[in-house]
């Protein structure tokens, strides 16, 4: 957990993953960044400009390969081969098919434990010990101290958050200011500082010092809608409510750093691009039926992948608790989406006692007509996959929480996470409601009549205005969020340019996930350490020590 963290207030609320995140590392295929080069003229971050950085990245970064403790993978493997997906050891190899059931590898180290970004680059001695460097933990950066012609960052204002020290310091800066501050956070910086849109900063009464439209603009996120089954516990995360099993668990991850504490809750994933799928069969084509090219080739930017479908054997309907069930999710989620929200600052409400203006994020969720297609062809196949998994499990596995669903019973389920009884964050709420299942169970493999003659709902027979029902209660966001600072060959564009400066300043740059121009089709930290390496390199060829 970070040692800080500052809630952001927000329009349609981002709903996120009810679960803490693994450090899933997925570098996001050749293609995507052939596609910065080709469709932004970016051709300092194509594939063969990027990939000797992921490749540091592995070198540097613990990974170990795939714990596969969990009893549905075996299945799943099945599953995929039969709906045309192949299955790849390596997601990171640069010659990967585009599409297929990934293995999924995190950054665990071999005592199990996980290695996160933090632990790997500042917490050994030997960084720590650099004498030109100093790390302030708990100090949140306020504004930058520009020059009068908006050109210059002169330094940093910086105050410590936990209070203890309430007056606002200034660091001078001798060189350069690079802002890491997040998707939210670095045109936050922006636009507090009197950089970005005039449109958004002179209402709030904030100098405009150096005008740039697209700060806090573009932001763009995957969104997920869980699709999932209910299987015996002992093919879940759910089996650690056992307490026997929780026991023997943690044995094996402080002896020995294996079993299900060290595994990751996503043990594979299936990349696809929908126009491979076949309406018909919900099947993955091999070969584009118009052109005859191989939709597998990851080298083709047609063949980005636009749907991703996360294993994941645990219930994942956002914060709800759902009594007596243990599931497993697929969990579609769209990758390449085509909706765009936007990152702006707002007068605080007149309940707040600080008048510094607040974050308002107005979230891309759907936004563009676009991505209802391709969602709706996301959620078939969930299905489909659903239900050859299905057929391949030697066990039941039911298709319980799906489109065309009983949707009093969803609402029930929904609405009792927040009722009566929730608790803080993290912990299980009390006096959750007895919630009956609907008389009618889905079954992904029959459509036969149920009890009170409704239609047991299957791809095939779900509706599209079904699919929209479900989806806009389920969805929510995948934390990839990116782009409000993006990269550009010109100011009218975007943020920065290719060596990462702020167009129009002399020291001023950003690495971190605001800058990529467009989302990739993967989880996005392996992409963003990318981007903070090769800004290391670009730093010191610039001085002479490349």
């Amino acid at each position: 957990m970070p040692l800080f963290a500052w809630p952001y207030p927000a329009i349609s609320p981002p709903r996120v993953l009810p679960k803490e995140h693994d450090y899933i590392i997925i570098g996001a295929g050749t293609a995507g960044y052939d596609s910065w080069a080709k469709e932004f003229g970016l051709a300092e971050w194509s594939w063969e400009k990027v990939e000797p950085f992921f490749d540091r990245i592995e070198e540097k970064v613990p990974r170990r390969e795939p714990n596969e403790v969990l009893g549905i993978v075996p299945f799943v493997d099945k599953a995929a081969a039969v709906v045309g997906l192949p299955l790849v050891g390596d997601i990171n190899w640069s010659r990967a098919s585009a599409q297929g059931c990934f293995r999924m590898h995190q950054t665990v180290d071999e005592k199990g434990n996980k290695a996160s970004q933090n632990r790997v680059w500042l917490e050994p001695k030997s960084i720590r010990e650099t004498p030109n460097l100093t790390i302030a933990p708990g100090y949140a950066a306020e504004r930058l101290e520009l020059n009068a012609a908006g050109t210059r960052v002169e330094g940093v204002w910086a105050k410590d958050a936990t209070g203890r020290y309430p007056d606002t310091t200034l660091l001078r800066a001798k060189k350069e200011v690079i802002v890491c501050s997040g998707v939210i956070g670095t045109p936050q910086l922006l636009m507090m500082s009197g950089i970005g849109p005039r449109d958004q900063l002179t209402p709030l009464g904030i100098p405009v010092v150096h005008e740039l439209n697209h700060v806090g603009r573009n932001l763009t996120d995957h969104t997920s809608f869980p699709i999932m089954s209910e299987i015996p516990q002992k093919h879940t995360i759910h089996s650690l409510q056992n307490p026997f099993v929780l026991a023997c668990q943690l044995l094996k991850w402080l002896i020995w750093g294996r079993g299900l504490l060290a595994a990751s809750s996503t043990p594979r994933t299936l990349f696809v691009q929908s126009t491979a799928i076949d309406d018909k069969s919900m099947s993955v084509l091999a070969r584009n039926p118009h052109t005859g090219k191989s939709t597998m080739d990851s080298h083709d930017t047609a063949n980005i992948p636009n749907i991703e479908i996360m294993v994941t054997p645990v219930n994942t309907l956002m914060e709800a608790v759902i009594p007596n069930k243990s599931l497993t999710s697929w969990y579609a989620t769209l990758v390449q989406p085509f909706s765009r929200g936007q990152i702006q600052l707002s007068l605080p409400s007149s309940e707040q006692k600080d008048s510094t203006p607040t974050v308002k994020i107005i979230y891309p969720m759907l936004t563009d007509e676009r991505d209802w297609a391709v969602m709706r062809k996301a959620m078939r196949f969930g299905m489909r996959f659903a239900e050859e998994f299905a057929n391949q499990y030697p066990h039941s596995a039911v298709l319980s929480f799906a489109p065309g669903m009983n949707l009093k019973y969803l609402d029930s389920v929904i609405e009792a996470k927040t009722g009566k009884g929730k608790t803080k964050k993290g912990e299980a709420p009390t006096g959750v409601p007895d919630i009956a299942q609907p008389r009618t169970q889905m079954s992904p493999s029959s459509s036969q009549q149920g009890q009170e003659g409704q239609e047991k709902k299957t791809w095939q027979t779900v509706t599209d205005q079904e699919i929209d029902e479900y989806s806009k209660r389920v969805w929510a966001s995948a934390l990839h969020a990116t782009s409000t600072c993006r990269m550009s060959l010109s100011p009218e564009d975007g943020v920065v340019d290719q060596r990462l400066r702020v167009h129009g300043f002399e020291n001023l740059r950003i690495a971190d996930a605001s800058i990529f121009p467009a989302i990739p089709s993967a989880h996005t930290m392996a992409p963003i350490v990318m981007v903070g390496r090769r800004l290391g390199e670009m730093i010191l060829e610039e001085a002479g020590r490349g």
